[in-house]
């Protein structure tokens, strides 16, 4: 018999500015449409545009159906882009530090310190997300002492 994997469940989703959404998709509209015309009118170009369209409209569509960033339990799992998933565990850091000309800067426990571009985060989160971090950073400390 097989174990079943535990489904994790995010306690704080942290979302994506409108403006990076509505940029993506306004950007991926027009390559679609431009590539669409061209292909239509049996211009080679519309397969050379097609290639960036197509990975521009799967990029946009995981935008719009992913969050920023989810705080979990022991995690926190950032998803910038399609290629781009970074996930920070608690127990590792030591301190989080502060928002700095959008970037989050954390400390680990081997006095590495990280730098997090927190640009697509919507403004209004980005005071969330600090909290959020430092709360789970100082229930994990506790629980090593």
């Amino acid at each position: 018999m097989r174990n079943k994997e535990k489904d994790e469940v995010a306690l704080v989703n942290i979302d994506r500015n409108p403006l990076v959404l509505l940029t993506s998709i306004a950007l991926s509209a027009i390559l679609d449409y431009l590539s669409y015309t061209f292909i239509l009118d049996l211009n080679p170009w519309g397969f050379v545009i097609m290639i960036p369209a197509t990975f521009l409209s799967f990029q946009t569509i995981w935008l719009l159906l992913t969050p920023y960033a989810m705080v979990f339990d022991n995690k926190l799992e950032i998803k910038r882009t399609l290629f781009s998933n970074k996930m920070l565990f608690f127990t590792d850091v030591k301190k989080v530090g502060y928002v700095k000309k959008g970037s989050l800067f954390i400390s680990y426990n081997d006095d590495e310190v990280d730098k997090i571009n927190l640009f697509g985060i919507r403004a209004s989160q980005v005071d969330t997300l600090k909290s959020e971090l430092e709360k789970h950073v100082t229930i994990t400390l506790s629980k090593r002492v």
